[in-house]
């Protein structure tokens, strides 16, 4: 649960980073478009060359912590081994009719089903090399069986 909390914790410290790198941007296109010598006196334009300094390091220093915090977002987020399997049990899981075992699905109660169809062949399996348990879009952050099916099943193309 802990890793959960600072993975959240990393992501909202990248978006604050973010979005406060996207206020500075019109801040420093707009300084940028103060004009040439002839438009204003050296007096009038030299505050607002100041205040572009400062924003572009502003710029520079939220450019760097967004990218540091993404790296640590990217590291802090669960691999396929460090995510759970889906168990039956789950409440979205039954919701869906998911089992770990397609072959063992009577049509007579999910007609919907048909033979041959299970997760390694479904457009929402996220297969990795033929692994055993990969991730499923219906199911973010869990792992699901290669041989299950659930009601959402949809065939790959081709």
């Amino acid at each position: 649960m802990s890793e959960d909390r600072k993975a959240n914790k990393d992501r909202r410290r990248f978006l604050k980073i973010a979005g406060g790198g996207a206020v500075l941007v019109p801040i420093i296109g707009l300084t940028g478009c103060s004009g040439g010598e002839d438009s204003a006196p050296a007096s009038a334009t030299k505050p607002m060359t100041d205040a572009a300094a400062t924003a572009k390091d502003a710029a520079k220093t939220l450019e760097a912590e967004a990218k540091s915090a993404a790296a640590e977002v990217k590291a802090a987020a669960p691999t396929g081994a460090e995510m759970p399997r889906l168990a039956t049990d789950d409440a979205q899981a039954k919701s869906l009719s998911y089992v770990e075992d397609a072959t063992t699905i009577d049509s007579a109660r999910l007609p919907r089903y048909q033979a041959g169809q299970d997760c390694s062949n479904c457009v929402l399996f996220q297969d990795k090399d033929g692994a055993e348990w990969a991730g499923c879009s219906i199911f973010p952050g869990k792992l699901v069986k290669a041989t299950g099916w659930c009601s959402v099943y949809a065939p790959r193309p081709g």
